[in-house]
């Protein structure tokens, strides 16, 4: 009796028979594995509530999905041609060009957030982000452009009329905690 393991992300499929439990347990293993890793490194658009703000994510998703592939592909066509050839053929990755920032809301209260900045994303429009809702406990994996100056305004509270700011530059940075009054409390004495 044969048996089809069918993965829905990363989309596997796998033959095994019935006669050899451990090999199957090794392949759900490996694929329970593959999947967890395409699961968590995935950025999310369903936070951006913006159409212009939400377009410019998967744009920037699809930008970025193709250039690592392509570097994948060049990576192992270098390995194979230097195999063939017998000779030492380097290949030196690009530098990244986009990062994953999350946005963690640790509050019991919906953050409302705004990310602007100077960089552009094409010849007319700049690579802003705005109306991210993240509701509470959650936390929102944004992809932006590498070493760029965001001023990120929030509020936890649509009714408030003042959102807090703070600048963050995402060369260096990998996540941010949005906890409002957090500025204040800063400059507080």
């Amino acid at each position: 009796m044969k048996f089809f393991f069918l993965s829905i992300n990363s989309g596997i499929i796998v033959e095994n028979n019935f006669t050899n439990p451990g090999n199957m347990k090794k392949q759900f293993y490996l694929i329970f594995l593959i999947d967890l890793i395409l699961l968590t490194n995935c950025s999310t658009t369903k936070y951006v509530y913006d159409e212009s703000s939400n377009q410019r994510q998967k744009e920037l998703i699809h930008v970025r999905s193709g250039a690592v592939t392509g570097e994948i592909f060049l990576a192992t066509f270098s390995v194979l041609l230097s195999a063939v050839s017998g000779t030492e053929l380097d290949y030196y990755p690009s530098e990244t060009r986009f990062k994953k920032i999350q946005l963690q809301n640790p509050t019991n209260d919906t953050v409302y957030v705004n990310m602007l900045t100077d960089v552009y994303r094409d010849k007319l429009d700049y690579c802003d982000f705005m109306d991210i809702r993240i509701p509470p406990g959650k936390s929102c994996r944004m992809l932006c452009p590498v070493n760029a100056e965001y001023n990120v305004y929030f509020r936890n509270k649509w009714e408030n009329e003042e959102d807090e700011m703070i600048t963050i530059n995402t060369a260096g940075l990998s996540s941010v905690k949005l906890v409002p009054a957090s500025t204040l409390t800063s400059q507080s004495k």
